[in-house]
């Protein structure tokens, strides 16, 4: 085909015209007969290429539509986003930094890539674009607000490779056709995002430095989270994975302290312009939902390492659910049905003593140094407990070969044991009605990095509270011995040994509870190390009455019956222990088990 003649350049005129007709485009008619134009200029373009000339006419107008479709396309875009430049490469209209013609001596020392800022348009137009056109953003700034809670049907394929957005991120769509990506970017704000995704979506390296709401969403094919930056605790409750996930490097590391604060920020975020109130044990119903949700995702996947992480999120999220729970005992009790609901609190709040205490005790069997930590501290303390019985035998008492207690000792001293102890139950009330939280709130002693001075004085009244409220327990038990003791039979040698027993059980659970970080864990585990150490190489048979036996050594700490009760608690302390030790060891092995 040689050129166009009148008839046919009129044939395919019309034909264009119909295709911008069906396209229904909101281009004014100077611009529609601009593009009418560039079309058959491009035509008689590739006329007068022998190489890429049509072979006649059909072969022309089959290729109408697609000329159509890409010029209304980067034109539409170039007026909605007020761009100069827009192409169309692969299938895709792609926008990214209008390329600068210089001069070579303006131009040789430039390497950044220049940024081009998006200027503000109605979210109805860019929800138009993202219906009707794939698209790919590079290097653009977003600094308005994508906010539009309808959702909208369908949307193309859509990419945003390197972006930046400066305000909230608000996608709602029932689904996405093709593969969705967000790699690179930065949300300055809070993003949220609901949908299906039909294909592959990739969020990789991508920094979320507010809220990430994801929950609700459906990943069919793969969802890659690799490299992600979480700065706040992201929401994936009842989103559902049917492909793999990938989140490797992602920093979905976060403590229990980090949570707490997450849910109730998101509590006070939701209720704070409505009337009916959600519950705050809800939201970390919906954050649990979020973490089993991500395990799930990774056992499917065969990451039981990663999975035993978010197991651990999950039984955070419990604990702060039963903490709730327990606050609202006592509400709206009207019948008979409520009373039992405020009963079955008392077991939860006892699941939630054990939750905080496994938390404390191994990281939920995730935190192997943790829990050895805390088997050498309640070893040293055994230590203790024995050592200072058997020096206070045999330095106080005559014959050392009787079976003797200590209670014969402790009896000269009775009077001053009842006053001290009901000081104590009287004081420790009213102490722990306080709470003391004022401090922490006042001087944010918790939340400070630095070792300062502050920080030093907050942390040792931490281990200060921890060791009052030790002390707390056994004298609690002791003046209840002394009311109804004595009604009961009980002998004053009961009193005596409820006391010691109690506060070694006590004080070994409130130093692993203890917030005391400096004072109340390092200091002490030095300590506890040190004892360790020495009675390791001194006296084996302390560790346990069986290594003495197992050794044919003389077992002469342990023939007092005022020990028998101390033995038997701290057998089952250590049992306990060395489960979560066994069984720690276990799930961060890549040896199955």
């Amino acid at each position: 085909m040689e050129e166009l003649t009148k008839e046919q350049r009129q044939i395919i005129e019309e034909e264009i015209k119909k295709e911008i007709k069906k396209a229904n485009t909101f281009l004014k008619p100077e611009l529609i007969n601009k593009i009418i134009q560039d079309i058959i200029g491009d035509i008689k373009g590739k006329i007068n290429n022998k190489f890429k000339c049509p072979k006649n006419l059909e072969e022309i107008l089959s290729s109408i539509p697609q000329k159509v479709y890409v010029s209304l396309g980067k034109e539409e875009i170039k007026q909605i986003l007020k761009l100069d430049f827009c192409c169309f490469v692969d299938n895709v209209f792609y926008i990214d930094s209008a390329p600068k013609i210089e001069p070579y001596e303006h131009n040789q020392n430039k390497t950044a890539i220049e940024e081009q800022r998006i200027i503000q348009c109605s979210y109805d137009d860019l929800l138009y674009l993202f219906k009707t056109y794939p698209l790919i953003f590079n290097h653009c700034i977003f600094d308005y607000k994508i906010d539009k809670k309808t959702p909208i049907e369908q949307i193309k394929k859509l990419s945003f490779l390197n972006c930046n957005f400066k305000k909230e991120v608000y996608l709602n769509f029932q689904e996405c056709l093709d593969s969705f990506q967000m790699d690179n970017c930065v949300f300055e704000d809070r993003v949220t995002i609901k949908g299906k995704f039909n294909d592959n979506v990739y969020f990789n390296n991508s920094i979320f430095k507010n809220y990430a709401d994801f929950h609700e969403c459906e990943f069919e094919k793969t969802a890659n989270f690799y490299g992600v930056r979480f700065n706040k605790t992201p929401n994936f409750s009842q989103a559902i994975f049917r492909g793999n996930l990938n989140a490797v490097n992602a920093n979905l590391n976060f403590t229990f302290d980090d949570l707490q604060e997450r849910i109730k920020q998101e509590y006070e975020d939701f209720n704070k312009n409505i009337e009916n109130k959600k519950s705050l044990d809800k939201f970390a119903n919906d954050f649990r939902d979020s973490f089993r949700t991500f395990k799930n995702a990774l056992i499917k996947d065969n990451n039981l390492l990663d999975a035993s992480n978010f197991h651990k999120y999950e039984l955070y999220c419990k604990e702060i659910e039963l903490k709730q729970n327990w606050d609202k005992r006592g509400e709206n009790v009207k019948n008979t049905t409520d009373l039992e609901k405020n009963v079955s609190r008392i077991r939860d709040f006892m699941d939630f003593l054990l939750l905080g205490f496994y938390r404390k005790l191994c990281d939920h069997h995730t935190d192997f140094l943790k829990v050895f930590n805390n088997l050498i501290l309640l070893i040293a303390l055994y230590a203790l407990f024995v050592f200072g019985f058997t020096w206070l035998h045999d330095d106080k008492l005559e014959d050392t070969r009787a079976i003797l207690t200590l209670f014969g000792f402790f009896d000269k001293f009775r009077l001053y044991f009842d006053i001290i102890s009901t000081i104590f139950v009287v004081f420790g009330c009213g102490f722990f009605v306080c709470k003391l939280d004022s401090y922490e709130k006042k001087n944010n002693v918790s939340k400070k990095q630095n070792i300062n001075f502050i920080y030093i004085i907050g942390d040792f009244l931490n281990l200060i509270k921890s060791l009052l409220f030790a002390s707390f327990i056994p004298c609690v038990f002791y003046v209840l011995f002394s009311l109804f003791g004595f009604f009961l039979n009980l002998g004053k040698d009961f009193g005596y040994s409820l006391l010691i027993n109690t506060l070694f059980v006590s004080l070994y659970i409130c130093l692993v509870y203890t917030k005391s970080l400096f004072f109340g864990r390092y200091v002490v585990l030095i300590f506890s190390y040190i004892v360790f150490i020495i009675m390791l190489i001194k006296q084996p048979n302390v560790i346990h009455p069986l290594i003495g036996k197992i050794a044919n050594e003389s077992d002469k700490f342990f023939n007092y019956p005022s020990l028998i009760v101390l033995n038997i608690l701290y057998t089952i302390l250590l049992a306990l222990v060395l489960f979560s030790l066994q069984k720690t060891a276990r799930k961060n092995s890549i040896v199955p088990s």
